[in-house]
């Protein structure tokens, strides 16, 4: 694949991920990042699914629905 074609590839994916999905950054102590590595690797995830189903069973467990949840 040549360079343009690769360049083209990547500024799609970029763009429908804007727009599609918002980005949340997180900070954690120094080496966490590292460990929550290997546990997501251990469940066959990467770190950003494991970190989202951490949050869905929060909110599961919470009985909050984020669904109807209605922004101002």
């Amino acid at each position: 694949m040549a360079f343009s074609e690769k360049r083209a590839a990547y500024n799609y994916i970029n763009g429908y991920t804007k727009e599609k999905y918002d980005r949340i950054t997180i900070i954690r102590k120094k080496g966490d990042k590292e460990k929550l590595k290997t546990i997501a690797a251990s469940r066959n995830m990467s770190v950003n699914e494991f970190i989202n189903s951490c949050i869905d069973e929060k909110l599961k467990r919470a009985g909050i629905d984020l669904n109807k949840i209605e922004i101002e």
